[in-house]
């Protein structure tokens, strides 16, 4: 695979990304104002139950698309350090890639729920108002 291929990949990684953030977004949304409904009318256990699980599916999906877009820079920056190491030059937007904060090559690829410290402090956040509005008594 050459360069444009990589960048190519790495555009589509990142359009993908993007549109699948969005839907996560929603569903977020869609979580969060079921877990006020379920707050407002005192609701079952059962319902707390319900909408906790579907919370929850929503912050793992949310975990699984911020870790696919770094997954997808460390692969491309892997990509072309390869190229480059190979001996083929590569383009002045592919060495400023790998000049660039995203540019640092792992030894090793390595998928992890867990991999920015951003996108988990986020998601634990979201999980916290969350289970507190679906669990937490209402004050009178």
């Amino acid at each position: 695979m050459d360069q444009y291929q990589t960048l190519s990949l790495l555009n589509l990684a990142m359009i993908q990304n993007g549109i699948f953030s969005l839907g996560v977004f929603f569903i977020l949304w869609v979580a969060l104002r079921m877990a006020v409904q379920v707050r407002g009318d005192q609701g079952t256990v059962l319902a707390k139950v319900l909408a906790t699980l579907f919370g929850l599916m929503v912050v793992m999906f949310g975990l699984q698309v911020f870790a696919n877009r770094t997954y997808s820079i460390a692969t491309s920056a892997k990509s072309l350090a390869t190229i480059k190491a190979s001996g083929q030059a590569l383009s002045v937007q592919a060495e400023s890639f790998l000049a660039g904060p995203y540019g640092t090559v792992p030894t090793e690829l390595q998928f992890s729920l867990f991999s920015q410290t951003s996108s988990v402090a986020w998601w634990a956040v979201v999980t916290i108002i969350l289970l507190g509005t679906i669990w937490m008594p209402l004050k009178k």
